[in-house]
């Protein structure tokens, strides 16, 4: 039975040992929050690599992200190359599945310091990953055919996290997660700041999605990063109100702030101060919802 769960998500073999059922194809369309990772440029890391060190990697890799998964109530539904696709929701429910799936996303992302220690120590290449989160309805359950299935999700809403996962190139950031994640969070949770509004889903209205940082009060620069992502989470509320002269400077301030801590100039501030310069010399459109319409300079 123990080997059941080395293919099969842990607990979905519960629900079917504990109602002495047989696995069949069935599918319900439920909440739920998803999440994405990839390791960043992996197909350079182990171009350079033989296959017993990439499979060590891969292994040690997986093993620990999906530990994490776990403690916080999800699921792992696929590895796929060296992503990881996880839900948080379903098949145990859990009404604090945004809180939940973000919360790991953050741990995950700690744990690369340990992580890439146990790599130099081995003459491998440390690692890094962009991840996404994403919450909302999805059609979640076995799937496949009488003699071959997996438990999987489909919808338009589970290809959202790999699209947030692949967005954060364009932000220089680690995590993104979407306006319908960040307004089920746990309020005060975390420390986030939206970076850009985006259509998620193919006919749904425009949404912010949002960079999110770890709350570690004992980081010295916690305060400072705090008051940096209210800055700008405060530019952002002027850009969307068309008030783009006093939203440019307020970015400005923002970036200045994170730039202070990091050492690094802040890609998502300096992108939005230029668009808000763009739109104070030529309006968008009437019904402009605050997707950027031009071309980035």
């Amino acid at each position: 039975i123990k080997s059941w769960g080395k293919y099969v998500p842990w607990p979905v073999v519960q629900l079917l040992l504990r109602d002495d059922a047989e696995a069949i194809i069935d599918v319900q369309e439920k909440e739920v929050s998803i999440y994405f990772s990839d390791i960043a440029s992996f197909t350079t890391i182990v171009e350079g690599l033989p296959p017993e060190k990439s499979l060590l990697l891969l292994s040690r890799y997986f093993h620990d992200m999906s530990k994490i998964i776990d403690e916080f109530g999800g699921i792992v539904l696929e590895f796929i190359g060296d992503a990881i696709m996880s839900i948080y929701g379903a098949p145990v429910r859990n009404p604090d599945h945004a809180t939940a799936a973000v919360t790991a996303a953050v741990r995950m992302l700690a744990s690369l310091k340990a992580m890439n220690q146990f790599f130099s120590a081995r003459t491998l290449p440390e690692v890094a990953i962009r991840c996404g989160v994403h919450t909302g309805p999805v059609l979640v359950g076995n799937m496949g055919f009488s003699s071959r299935m997996k438990y999987g999700a489909v919808g338009e809403h589970s290809n959202v996290p790999s699209h947030l996962e692949e967005s954060n190139k364009n932000y220089e950031t680690e995590m993104l997660i979407s306006e319908s994640t960040y307004k089920r969070l746990t309020p005060e949770s975390f420390i986030t700041r939206p970076v850009d509004v985006m259509t998620l889903v193919a006919g749904a209205a425009p949404e912010q999605i949002y960079q999110v940082m770890e709350k570690n009060t004992k980081d010295p620069n916690y305060n400072k990063r705090k008051r940096a992502a209210a800055t700008h989470t405060e530019a952002m509320a002027l850009y969307l109100e068309q008030d783009f002269a006093k939203a440019a400077d307020q970015f400005d301030v923002a970036g200045a702030q994170f730039t202070e801590i990091t050492g690094q100039a802040d890609l998502p501030s300096s992108m939005l101060s230029k668009r808000c310069r763009s739109y104070a010399e030529k309006a968008p459109p009437p019904d402009w919802q605050g997707l950027w319409d031009r071309a980035e300079k």
